[in-house]
C-alpha cells in the first residue's frame, strides 16, 4: 500500500502525465529522488503518455520527468540551470552536505535541487529554474566559507564521481556476499545491515541477502557509501567468480 507521500506523488504524475496525453502538452516535474523514476514510468503507461528523463548531465542522479505524447522534448526545454559557486580554497573546503543544508537554509525545497559537484575552490549546482535566481542572489555563505554565485557558462563536463576501484572475488553474486566484499565485512555483519533496512540496491530498500546481482546495480548501506558492481568476470580455477567494484567516496 502506497504511503501518503507516495500517494502524493502518484497523484501528481497522474496530473501531468494526463496532461500530456489528452492536451499534447509537455508537463515536468520538480527533480525526482531516482526510486520515484519508475513509478513515473508506470504512470505514463498506465495513462497513454511517455516519460522522458533528464538532470543537467548524461550520469545525473536526480532528474526531472518529462511527460510528453507527439515530440520528445529537447535537454535545453527542461526547466533546469546550472549554477556555479566559488570561494577562496585557503581557507575553507565545504562538501556537498554543506551546499545542501546552506541551500536548504534558504528555504530551497529538495524537490529544487538537482545534483551537486563539489571541486577544488568551486562547486557546480543544477537548480529548478524557478529558484536560480534566487540562489544566485542569496547564496552568500557556505560552511566557513564565502562564496559568489554565478550561472555556469561553460561546457558542461560534470565530475566523476570520487572513490576506488576494487578487484575481488566472491562465491555468488548473492547481495550479502559482495556487500561483505565491497566495505570488508564479514558475512553475518552484511546480513544483519540488510535485515535491518539500511541497504539499498538501485535506491529501494533491498532485504533479501540472497538477492541475485546484475552488473551496474547500485548499493548503498546507510552511513558507509555507495558502491557499483561494475563488472562481472570468468570463474576462478577456485570456482569462484571475479568481481570489480567502484566504491564512492573514502
Amino acid at each position: 500500500m502506497a504511503v501518503p507521500a507516495q500517494r502524493a506523488y502518484l497523484d501528481r504524475f497522474r496530473e501531468l502525465a494526463r496532461r500530456a496525453a489528452f492536451r499534447g502538452e509537455i508537463a515536468f516535474t520538480r527533480f525526482l529522488e531516482p526510486a520515484w523514476e519508475e513509478d513515473a514510468r508506470a504512470v505514463a503507461r498506465e495513462t497513454g503518455a511517455k516519460a522522458a528523463f533528464f538532470g543537467g548531465h548524461e550520469d545525473a542522479e536526480r532528474r526531472i520527468a518529462a511527460f510528453w505524447s507527439d515530440v520528445e522534448p529537447e535537454d535545453g526545454e527542461y526547466p533546469l540551470e546550472c549554477l556555479e559557486a566559488r570561494w577562496s580554497a585557503k581557507f575553507s573546503s565545504p562538501g556537498h552536505r554543506d551546499f545542501l543544508g546552506a541551500l536548504m537554509g534558504l528555504g530551497v525545497v529538495r524537490e529544487s535541487l538537482g545534483d551537486i559537484a563539489v571541486l577544488e575552490g568551486r562547486a557546480l549546482m543544477i537548480v529548478h529554474r524557478d529558484v536560480a535566481g534566487f540562489v544566485r542572489a542569496s547564496l552568500e555563505s557556505v560552511g566557513r566559507a564565502s562564496v559568489r554565485v554565478e550561472s555556469f557558462s561553460g561546457e558542461m563536463q560534470w565530475p566523476a564521481p570520487a572513490g576506488e576501484t576494487l578487484t575481488r572475488t566472491v562465491a555468488q553474486l548473492r547481495l550479502d556476499a559482495v556487500l561483505a566484499a565491497g566495505y570488508n565485512l564479514s558475512r553475518e555483519e552484511a546480513q544483519a545491515k540488510i535485515r535491518s533496512g539500511l541497504v539499498k540496491r538501485n535506491h529501494q530498500v533491498e532485504l533479501r541477502g540472497d538477492f541475485r546481482l546484475q552488473e551496474g546495480d547500485l548499493l548503498s548501506v546507510r552511513g558507509m557509501g555507495r558502491l557499483i558492481l561494475q563488472n562481472v568476470g570468468a570463474q576462478t580455477k577456485k570456482g569462484r567468480i571475479a568481481i570489480r567494484l567502484f566504491r564512492m567516496g573514502k
